[in-house]
């Protein structure tokens, strides 16, 4: 039994990549900005961060406490800059 919490350990990457404070800080600010004039979404919206085994994620909330996708409400505009924010925030 010893051996499973170790073996579980070891297969955790080495190539974990967690987000900082100010990553997610970041993140938050420039996704406002990306929004900022679009209303079926400003102010509609939060954002939680969590961990899994490789990376840190993300996941919208809408305000009625739903999971929000937020492609379907952001303009074409908006979605190319959303997804470069998404490929390159934790940099």
């Amino acid at each position: 039994m010893l051996n499973k919490p170790a073996a579980a350990k070891k297969s955790i990457s080495l190539n974990k990549s967690v987000a900082s404070a100010s990553q997610k800080e970041n993140f938050r600010a420039i996704f406002a900005e990306i929004i900022k004039n679009n209303a079926r979404i400003r102010d509609q919206y939060s954002i939680q961060f969590f961990e899994t085994a490789q990376k840190s994620n993300y996941a919208f909330t809408g305000s009625d406490g739903k999971s929000l996708n937020v492609l379907s409400v952001l303009t074409f505009e908006e979605a190319e800059k959303y997804r470069l924010l998404k490929s390159t925030w934790q940099g």
